[in-house]
């Protein structure tokens, strides 16, 4: 961005509001990719993600955002928010990111289950010994944002949704911690479990050498 975002807030809140669109132009494409993970409807994204953007809109300009967060954590938090709202208004049933099927009573920070996963038959399969399957970023960039994209709608949402905040928002642990509201230690587990699901969709269209490279 040309402007820090300091100074765009600033701007906005002097009553600049042509400085919001530097600020929606900045963050509309991936904020859109985690609404329509969530609400599968192209319609309902689009009318979500501009509910988003007018609460972040009154947030800077009514002083809510104290800064205290990075505004891209504070905004998608707003994103995910509102489109669950919206998932359980127009569903007329829970939306739960939590449900992944893992059993959390039994670890302590993702530790006990991350080992126990590093064991099961997916990993035995998709991990050799040149290749540590962990929940770091391998790399950055297009290749992984494209794999992602392409292949996310194929696993369920409480998978896709914590992928999407990972790789396409480039939100950190502690990040998706605070907008889930959940010990980062199941969040890393998430993430681990959802890459391995989405390891063995796309090794069904790719070699193994081809695709451990990027997720």
């Amino acid at each position: 961005m040309p402007e820090s975002y300091n100074d765009i807030i600033g701007k906005v809140k002097s009553g600049d509001s042509s400085a919001f669109r530097i600020i929606a132009d900045e963050f509309k494409d991936k904020a859109y990719a985690l609404t329509i993970r969530i609400l599968k409807n192209k319609e309902d994204a689009e009318d979500s993600l501009q509910e988003s953007f007018l609460k972040l809109f009154k947030a800077i300009t009514e002083g809510k955002f104290e800064e205290r967060s990075k505004l891209s954590t504070y905004f998608y938090s707003i994103v995910y928010n509102t489109a669950v709202d919206n998932y359980k208004k127009l569903k007329s049933k829970r939306f739960s990111i939590v449900s992944i099927d893992v059993d959390d009573s039994d670890f302590e920070e993702g530790d006990d289950l991350l080992k126990k996963f590093y064991e099961s038959e997916i990993s035995g399969n998709l991990s050799d010994s040149s290749t540590e399957m962990n929940t770091d970023k391998k790399i950055t960039g297009k290749e992984v944002e494209n794999i992602i994209r392409r292949f996310i709608d194929s696993i369920p949402e409480q998978y896709s949704v914590i992928l999407t905040m990972f790789y396409i928002n480039d939100l950190s642990h502690e990040e998706i911690m605070e907008i889930l509201k959940l010990p980062v230690g199941t969040v890393k587990n998430r993430i681990f479990r959802a890459k391995a699901k989405l390891k063995e969709i796309i090794l069904k269209k790719y070699s193994e050498e081809e695709i451990l490279q990027y997720v």
